[in-house]
């Protein structure tokens, strides 16, 4: 398959808005209350080790994705099925992102719209965008991705300047116990946004420069945890502990608070700008990372013939994985997060990462004793 390449710059703004786009205006360890941001630091910290899997792993086997990975270390025969299983998960995350864009617009400010016509509206422009290669993505992101941050500082200061935050809602610090945060950390808070990292060694073969992937990894996951934490204190010290674990969508309701001198209030629609970048992205890397593996599993030249039917399965696939909001939510965070996340994004990682190591441990005294061997059976011949 012809390969397309993207720069240093590019990767790290297309994965900073893939980890907080969506992540920032959800209530993220709403179980250990006012120890939230606690949580989100833990979390962090597994977030660190589990991207340093995905990039030994990646660095192991450069300029192979993680479908090529694992046709190399498990063959053929188990390989086969755990590619599908990975493609059909990129796939299907894809449409739950696509859902939830369609949801929070018809929340907010397209009422009554059909949850069909959102998700393919959206879904066409990321396949039209992917259409053009991998390099427009990366171009897309250095344009919009410095404009949505500042956006979203401005945000805050906003929220700052209006006089509704009050630090005493985070106290007292580790009220809820530390093993209430440990176990919102992990797995919660280490898949959500971290283990989802894992669709990026679909595409990291395509940076210009594959020895900086470990980098700009661990880069993206310190930015985004800082950029998390934060935004976290900020929400539970508005809202306080309670209301901000019940609420869905938290930045919206603390934007909606937000008043500076009964003049500059009503910013929640930058939220919705917010949400709408980030779902882009991060639907767009998912869905480029199911094309890039289908690709690569049936060895088609290029990955764009594939995009349309891919395009079509997420649009079909969003809209009827759940009858309502409180479903979508509920598959999400009870069944998904334990049979799925945690295999997928861990699990299986890691235990790649230990067979690889062995296998090639093992494989160069194997070549070692066969060519002992060999060189017997020369000495042999020789002394004859």
């Amino acid at each position: 398959m012809n390969q397309e390449k993207i720069g240093l710059k590019q990767l790290f703004l297309v994965m900073l808005i893939f980890e907080i786009g969506t992540t920032i205006i959800h209530a993220l360890g709403g179980e250990a209350k006012q120890d939230a941001w606690l949580a989100s630091v833990v979390g962090t910290l597994f977030g660190f080790m589990l991207v340093l899997v995905f990039t030994k792993l990646s660095g192991d086997y450069p300029g192979n994705s993680l479908i090529q990975i694992i046709q190399t270390i498990l063959g053929r025969f188990f390989g086969y099925p755990l590619c599908i299983t990975y493609i059909i998960y990129f796939i299907s995350q894809a449409a739950r992102v696509s859902r939830d864009f369609a949801e929070l617009m018809i929340s907010t400010i397209l009422y009554g719209t059909p949850t069909m016509i959102i998700i393919s509206s959206f879904v066409a422009v990321i396949i039209y965008t992917l259409r053009g290669g991998i390099e427009v993505f990366g171009r897309m992101a250095e344009m919009v991705v410095p404009v949505i941050l500042i956006i979203l500082f401005s945000t805050w200061a906003v929220i700052y300047a209006s006089g509704v935050i009050d630090l005493k809602h985070l106290t007292p610090v580790l009220g809820t116990g530390i093993k209430n945060v440990l176990n919102t950390s992990f797995p919660t808070l280490t898949i959500l946004p971290y283990g989802e990292l894992i669709v990026f060694t679909m595409l990291w073969p395509a940076l210009k420069d594959n020895r900086r992937v470990k980098t700009v990894g661990m880069v993206v996951v310190l930015t985004g945890g800082v950029l998390l934490t934060l935004n976290i204190i900020g929400l539970i010290s508005v809202l306080g502990p309670q209301l901000y674990g019940r609420i869905n969508v938290p930045l919206l309701a603390t934007a909606r608070m937000a008043s500076v001198a009964d003049f500059l209030e009503r910013i929640d629609a930058v939220v919705i700008l917010i949400m709408v970048v980030g779902g882009f992205f991060k639907v767009g890397a998912y869905i480029y990372g199911a094309a890039v593996g289908t690709a690569h599993l049936f060895k088609l030249q290029s990955y764009h013939s594939v995009l349309i039917p891919l395009g079509t399965i997420v649009t079909s696939l969003g809209f009827i994985q759940a009858r309502n909001l409180v479903e979508h939510d509920a598959i999400g965070l009870k069944f998904l997060m334990t049979y799925v996340h945690l295999p997928l994004q861990i699990v299986i990682p890691c235990l790649l990462l230990v067979i690889s190591y062995f296998h090639k441990r093992v494989k160069p005294l194997v070549k070692f004793k066969n060519d002992n061997k060999c060189t017997g059976v020369e000495k042999s011949h020789n002394v004859e």
